[in-house]
């Protein structure tokens, strides 16, 4: 499994990729507003931002996952899942992002 099966899997599955995007969305939304009126970013570049986030995000998952599994690009996706499953790792990751807070800079 690689990051993209992997975000492709946990977005099929729990709403935690779809809600931690929300909130880092609305936290660049709240930063936003408070910049400059000629140095405030449109809605492509928020969107940059959260993908590149959601990709931070993912990738550090992906890791710890890997190292947890002992895993690598070519472990079947069926041992990444059973894994998953059998740890109850969305519900956590659910949990989880709920109780993200972006700190205030």
């Amino acid at each position: 499994m690689n990051k993209e099966e992997l975000l492709e899997y946990i977005g099929n599955n729990s709403t935690a990729v779809a809600n931690f995007k929300d909130k880092v969305r609305a936290d660049q939304q709240v930063k936003n507003k408070k910049r400059q009126p000629a140095k405030r970013w449109n809605d492509a570049r928020i969107e940059r931002q959260v993908d590149k986030f959601t990709d931070q995000f993912i990738g550090n998952i992906y890791d710890k996952l890997a190292r947890a599994i002992k895993a690598n690009n070519h472990t079947p996706k069926e041992k990444w899942i059973k894994f998953i499953e059998e740890n109850e790792l969305l519900d956590d990751l659910e949990e989880s992002v709920s109780m993200i807070d972006f700190e205030e800079e």
